[in-house]
C-alpha cells in the first residue's frame, strides 16, 4: 500500500494565519471609523449623542457619550419651594448647581447644569457653519445657525443685553403638556455662528432693567437673526430663571470662560494658529456686512 501524501496545508499555520487576518480586520475597521468620527463623520457623530442626552439624565450618562467635560464650575441658585415647606426657611431653599462645558470638535459646545449629578437643564450652541443641527420644539422644526426667530411663535418674554463687547438675546417658550412641560430658552449666543449684534438705540428706555427692546425693533431682529443656541429645560425650578439672572450675560456657552483655549491665545504660537485667526476675522467681518445691507433694507422699508 502506498503512504498518505502529505497534505498541502498546515493546520497550525492556518489558524495563526486567520487570527493575523481577523486582527488587521479590526485594526483597518477601527482606524477607519475612527478617521470617519474625526474628520467628514464627526457631524452625525456628535449629533447621535446629543440626541440621547435630555433633562433628568444622569451626570455619568452624559460623560460616558461625549467623555469628561473640559471646563467646570459652580453656582448657587434658589428653590422656588422647598422640600418641606412647613419647616423650611430661605436658607434650605439654596442649592448647588454644577456647570460643566465640552466643545464639540470646534463645531460648538455643550453645557449642562447639573444638580447632585442629576442634569436638570443643557444647552446647546453652535460655532461652525457645518455644524447645523435640527432640533424639534414643540412642533416646529429649527436648524440652529441658520432658522430665525420668526418661526416660533412669539411669547412676548424675552431678554436682551449689550457691552463694550458682549451682546445676546434669548427668549423663552412653553408648551405644557405637548411639549412635556419642559422649558426652552433659544437666543443669540456671541460666540456662536452667525451671531447677530444688537443696537443701543434699540433698547426700551422706559424698562428700568434694560433689558427689553422695543416692539418693532425686537420684530425685525427676530425675523433677521438666526438661533444659535438652544437651553432645555425640565421645569422652571429655581428663581433665577424667573428673574432672568440665571444666564448671566450668555445663553449657553460663556465666551469669557472658553476663549482662552482658543487658537489666538495659546503662548506656543504657530502658523496654522495665525491661520486660523485670519480666516476667522474675515468671516466675522463678512457676516457683519451682511447684517449691516439687512438692516439698511429694513429701515428703508
Amino acid at each position: 500500500m502506498k503512504p498518505d501524501p502529505e497534505p498541502w496545508y498546515s493546520t497550525t499555520l492556518n489558524v495563526w494565519t486567520l487570527a493575523g487576518v481577523l486582527v488587521a480586520s479590526w485594526t483597518l475597521v477601527k482606524t477607519i471609523t475612527e478617521g470617519w468620527r474625526r474628520t467628514i463623520g464627526r457631524r452625525r457623530y456628535l449629533t447621535t449623542r446629543l440626541r440621547k442626552i435630555a433633562p433628568r439624565v444622569r451626570h455619568d450618562y452624559v460623560e460616558s457619550l461625549l467623555g469628561a467635560p473640559k471646563w467646570q464650575s459652580t453656582m448657587e441658585c434658589t428653590r422656588l419651594t422647598a422640600a418641606e415647606p412647613e419647616e423650611a426657611d430661605d436658607k434650605d431653599r439654596k442649592v448647588e448647581i454644577t456647570v460643566r462645558t465640552w466643545p464639540l470638535s470646534r463645531l460648538g459646545y455643550l453645557v449642562t447644569w447639573s444638580e447632585e449629578d442629576v442634569v436638570v437643564m443643557y444647552g446647546i450652541t453652535t460655532t461652525s457653519w457645518w455644524f447645523r443641527p435640527r432640533i424639534l420644539i414643540d412642533q416646529t422644526q429649527i436648524r440652529l445657525g441658520k432658522t430665525v426667530f420668526a418661526v416660533l411663535n412669539d411669547i412676548g418674554e424675552h431678554r436682551a443685553w449689550l457691552g463694550n463687547r458682549r451682546f445676546g438675546y434669548l427668549e423663552s417658550h412653553y408648551f405644557g403638556n405637548p411639549g412635556g412641560y419642559r422649558w426652552w430658552y433659544v437666543g443669540v449666543n456671541d460666540i456662536g455662528y452667525n451671531a447677530v449684534p444688537l443696537s443701543l438705540d434699540w433698547f426700551d428706555d422706559e424698562d428700568d432693567s434694560l433689558t427689553r427692546l422695543l416692539p418693532d425693533r425686537r420684530d425685525a431682529y427676530r425675523a433677521s437673526a438666526p438661533i444659535n443656541t438652544v437651553v432645555v429645560s425640565s421645569t422652571a425650578l429655581y428663581e433665577e430663571l424667573q428673574d432672568g439672572s440665571f444666564f448671566g450675560i450668555s445663553l449657553g456657552v460663556d465666551q469669557d470662560l472658553v476663549r482662552l483655549a482658543d487658537p489666538e491665545f495659546h503662548v506656543l504660537d504657530s502658523r496654522i494658529s495665525r491661520g486660523q485667526r485670519r480666516i476667522r476675522e474675515w468671516r466675522w467681518r463678512l457676516n457683519y456686512r451682511r447684517w449691516e445691507k439687512k438692516q439698511r433694507v429694513l429701515q428703508d422699508r
